[in-house]
């Protein structure tokens, strides 16, 4: 056996071995929750754990935190007008921590989730705009679906909410 026909073997080999041993990696599983009668599905960040609180469902991952809720029933039913419904949303998520954070709107993107009407919004501080907050507001017959950073949403929070997000499915409501 020459030397070059050697080398081809075993270059053969080894391209037949490595092709076998690759490892792809899994796609991620969607994970359901429930609030009440409504469903909804997503994939929960690699390194973030998700704490299922009733009606609110947690995503931690250290000291960074997304909340996942419906806004229903504790509040007077939300105007049919987008741009009202958003601003009943901002109200009702500022009451829930007892206060006006002194935030201000710097950017709104409307999307569609699922058929439903949905706003992207990213808030900062109104005295020195900083501070950055992303909140996801998804319009579901007139209940409000939130998704929002709690306090400074930083780079590995702000991947981790729009992978949240993107991933948002509704399987069901029963009524």
């Amino acid at each position: 056996m020459t030397a070059g026909r050697a080398t081809t073997l075993t270059l053969a080999f080894f391209v037949l071995v490595s092709s076998g041993c690759r490892h792809e990696n899994p796609k991620p599983v969607p994970k359901e929750f429930e609030f009440g009668a409504r469903r909804v599905q997503l994939i929960v960040p690699e390194g973030w754990e998700a704490l299922d609180q009733g009606r609110e469902k947690r995503f931690r991952k250290g000291e960074f935190e997304i909340v996942l809720q419906v806004l229903t029933g504790s509040a007077p039913p939300p105007p049919p007008d987008l741009n009202a419904l958003i601003d009943w949303g901002l109200a009702t998520l500022d009451a829930g921590v007892g206060h006006d954070q002194g935030r201000e709107v710097k950017s709104r993107r409307l999307v569609t989730v699922d058929g439903r009407e949905a706003v992207d919004i990213e808030t900062w501080s109104r005295l020195d705009h900083a501070n950055p907050q992303r909140i996801f507001l998804v319009n579901d017959d007139g209940d409000l679906l939130t998704l929002q950073t709690v306090r400074m949403a930083f780079a590995d929070t702000l991947a981790a909410f729009d992978a949240i997000r993107d991933s948002l499915r509704f399987v069901s409501v029963r009524r």
